[in-house]
């Protein structure tokens, strides 16, 4: 009778960890341009780095799901791109992450606080951007 219990027990513990990633709309406080204002905490270049307004380094999140990004103020790279809430049951955690062309192997948890977005990578060695939302 125990091991049966035990055996309930860790299946139930077993499926009440798994990592459950919900599509959800997009955010309308993502939408606009933003433009770099730091780059901190990685581990591979660049190097931590504070960003004067007007420096060009920008990502325009469009209502339409694409984007677009600027370096230095002359077109980089453009795609689309979507967010998921991720849940962690277990931990009862809930977080956004942000994807960009529909990779899904490499994601950004996104915060955003006004006229302030974070993007930080789940891999420690690349750093963490912050952006500050500017006029198109």
């Amino acid at each position: 009778m125990k091991t049966s219990f035990f055996v309930a027990v860790v299946i139930l513990f077993l499926f009440s960890c798994k990592k459950k990633n919900t599509p959800v709309p997009l955010s309308g406080g993502l939408f606009g341009s933003w433009e770099v204002r730091r780059v901190y905490n990685g581990n591979i270049l660049p190097a931590d780095s504070i960003y004067k307004p007007g420096n060009g380094n920008i990502v325009r999140l469009n209502a339409d799901s694409t984007y677009v990004k600027y370096v230095q103020h002359k077109f980089s790279l453009k795609g689309v791109f979507h967010t998921r809430i991720n849940l962690m049951s277990m931990l009862a955690m809930k977080d956004e992450r942000l994807y960009f062309d529909n990779d899904t192997s490499f994601n950004y948890m996104v915060l955003v606080n006004g006229d302030l977005m974070t993007l930080k990578p789940l891999f420690p060695d690349i750093p963490t951007t912050d952006y500050q939302k500017i006029q198109n």
